[in-house]
């Protein structure tokens, strides 16, 4: 949703798709929006959208992404860093669908190395707030 909103600025500002692209590209990294969705939010944005979320859809109700669920996963992975989706969807008894969507949309979270899954980092805003705080000292 953070990148929609850069969209969204980016389209009030008149900065054109490629660059708002390049600069999502440069914030974001890896975990950048591909190319077509980024196109695709601009143009709905460029023709009046406003709201950044993702519309309603009809259909069957989540069952396995409750809170109770998330909570779970989070206090799992917590505990072993290491832990791959398909080990805790065994545990939990959920699909790996549902865990792999607990884990990227609802904990934030993104594979690195083979299947282990670890929290990304934005280590330059923890340099800034680092040199911040000794520089008031």
């Amino acid at each position: 949703m953070d990148q929609r909103i850069c969209i969204k600025f980016c389209v009030k500002n008149k900065i054109k798709c490629a660059d708002a692209f390049r600069m999502l590209t440069v914030a974001y990294g890896e975990a950048t929006l591909d190319r077509s969705n980024i196109y695709r939010w601009y143009k709905m944005f460029s023709e009046g959208r406003e709201d950044v979320n993702d519309e309603e859809r009809a259909g069957r109700p989540s069952t396995s992404t409750t809170d109770e669920n998330i909570d779970e996963v989070k206090k799992i992975v917590l505990a072993n860093r290491r832990i791959t989706v398909r080990e805790v969807a065994e545990d939990l008894n959920i699909s790996i669908g549902s865990c792999h969507s607990i884990f990227t949309n609802d904990l934030g979270m993104r594979r690195s190395e083979k299947n282990s899954l670890n929290l990304q980092i934005d280590t330059e805003g923890l340099h800034k707030a680092y040199t911040s705080i000794i520089n008031k000292i």
